[in-house]
């Protein structure tokens, strides 16, 4: 059955929000007004009705967002989780004391989070060629490179011969640090800085670039057309905006959320974690990021055409090239096809 929380414990979960935001959060000049609105409802019993605790969590976590407009704030109630990191911090000190044969140590190690990834084909959903000679690649979620790496160069293996390509990210609600990599198929060799991010928790700047090495055939000189919406999500939302202003690719679709900072899940106790932003990014060209304003489309769709305009447009350019007339006439009659719909 579902606890009841006590005011002493909202009182805590308030005050541990604020010590943390103090210590951590990205923007130093929103953390006293903030911390001031969060002041300013408990004091005022906003927070005093409430008796269940997934609901102060929800309140909690919009306030915190309704009060920065930092959409990567979260609190969750998830005492689970909380005492299976503190179990695994405790296996991880004893495993440094004492370390297990290798076999013992690899079975710890299964990391069911890898397993989920897998039964989820690593966030890809469906590859195909469109008519055409259109590639199109729907992905979900950017996983750990070390796991999504072969799943990735897998994907661009098969659109490898297209003319032109469609990545579609409106269902892609962001991840980890593999977007990267997947941007090193649109360059050439030669490394190119990818995007810098600042931890105010670490104070480090960290700079990514495109890889030297894939394990594929890099897609050049071609069109490319990223698939945004409403969906469109952190990571997800940095991989479009990269390719937008290194000139990689057209957007397509509806302006995305605008959460561009990295996070950190810090425990406040036994019950409640924060999802706190600690991170900010700095593109190489734009010298920012997509925080609050998102990532603007260059062509701005209704949510049902997203793909048919797009479709349309890599058709529409690749016929401004073709010179031969059997495949001018494919596109012509995929064009045509298309409009019908």
């Amino acid at each position: 059955a579902q606890k009841t929380i006590s005011n002493d414990e909202k009182q805590t979960i308030v005050e541990r929000v604020k010590e943390l935001i103090e210590a951590n959060y990205v923007l130093v000049d929103k953390v006293e007004g903030i911390n001031s609105a969060l002041d300013s409802m408990h004091t005022n019993g906003k927070y005093t009705t409430i008796t269940d605790y997934k609901t102060f969590a929800e309140v909690l976590t919009n306030d915190l967002i309704a009060t920065s407009t930092d959409k990567h704030f979260l609190v969750q109630y998830r005492p689970e989780l909380v005492k299976a990191r503190r179990e695994w911090r405790k296996r991880q000190e004893e495993l440094e004391k004492s370390p297990q044969p290798e076999e013992q140590q690899a079975e710890e190690e299964v990391d069911i989070n890898f397993l989920y990834g897998q039964k989820d084909n690593f966030g890809f959903e469906k590859v195909e060629i469109l008519d055409g000679n259109v590639g199109y690649v729907k992905f979900n979620f950017f996983h750990l490179l070390d796991w999504v790496k072969p799943t990735m160069d897998a994907a661009m293996h098969y659109v490898a011969n297209t003319d032109a390509l469609i990545i579609d990210l409106r269902e892609n609600d962001g991840g980890y640090t593999s977007d990267s990599y997947l941007g090193s198929y649109f360059f050439d060799g030669q490394p190119t800085l990818w995007n810098k991010s600042y931890n105010r928790t670490t104070d480090e700047t960290t700079s990514r670039y495109t890889q030297a090495k894939i394990d594929g055939e890099r897609y050049l000189d071609k069109p490319i057309y990223i698939l945004v919406g409403e969906k469109t999500f952190s990571r997800a939302e940095g991989f479009a905006y990269c390719m937008k202003h290194f000139n990689k690719a057209t957007i397509v679709g509806q302006i995305t959320p605008g959460a561009a900072h990295g996070i950190d899940f810090l425990e406040m106790n036994n019950n409640f974690l924060i999802q706190l932003p600690v991170e900010y990014n700095i593109h190489p060209v734009t010298k920012t990021d997509w925080e609050s304003v998102g990532v603007i489309p260059q062509i701005k769709t209704s949510k049902d055409e997203t793909l048919k305009i797009a479709h349309l447009a890599a058709l529409e350019q690749l016929l401004l090239t073709e010179t031969y007339d059997g495949f001018k006439k494919r596109l012509v009659d995929a064009k045509t096809a298309l409009e019908s719909q």
